[in-house]
């Protein structure tokens, strides 16, 4: 899932949680939970015309531009909303998107003691395997933040 879904889910957690250790227990795991729902990414990095390093770059410019809009989403929330402890919303974001930069720090730099964790991320999202096209994942992403914002303000 983009971190900008990811986030989404971390503000419900924060605006339901109070304990800072469990919310970003709770950040960290929710992220692995939304990965095993089919999101439909898995065509954008899959074509074979590539080479491993074409990749890694539109990887990393997607990576980039969902990063600017998480942070906008969140900012957005925090200006908005203007909770009490604002430094929960920024801690279980960041633990949501933890598993996200600690794959693309272990792909990135071949970090062999940490192979098992990018294996692991890898397992999770392929456990149902079913893929289907961007524009579907990209609706279902989308259908989700508004879920998550609905759940936010109405309980």
């Amino acid at each position: 899932m983009f971190l900008t879904t990811h986030t989404s889910a971390a503000i419900l957690i924060a605006t339901k949680v109070s304990n800072p250790i469990l919310v970003v227990i709770l950040g960290f795991f929710s992220h692995f939970v939304l990965d095993f729902i089919p999101h439909g990414e898995g065509d954008l990095f899959n074509d074979p015309s590539k080479t491993h390093q074409q990749k890694l770059l539109s990887m990393a410019k997607i990576a980039l531009l969902d990063l600017a809009l998480a942070l906008l989403f969140l900012f957005s929330f925090l200006y908005l909303k203007k909770p009490d402890n604002v430094l929960i919303f920024i801690w279980v974001s960041l633990a949501s998107w933890l598993p996200d930069f600690a794959w693309g720090t272990i792909e990135l730099f071949k970090i062999k003691f940490l192979w098992w964790f990018y294996l692991l991320h890898h397992r999770i999202h392929d456990l149902l395997d079913i893929v289907y096209p961007l524009k579907y994942g990209l609706l279902f992403q989308f259908s989700f933040i508004i879920l998550m914002l609905y759940l936010t303000f109405n309980f």
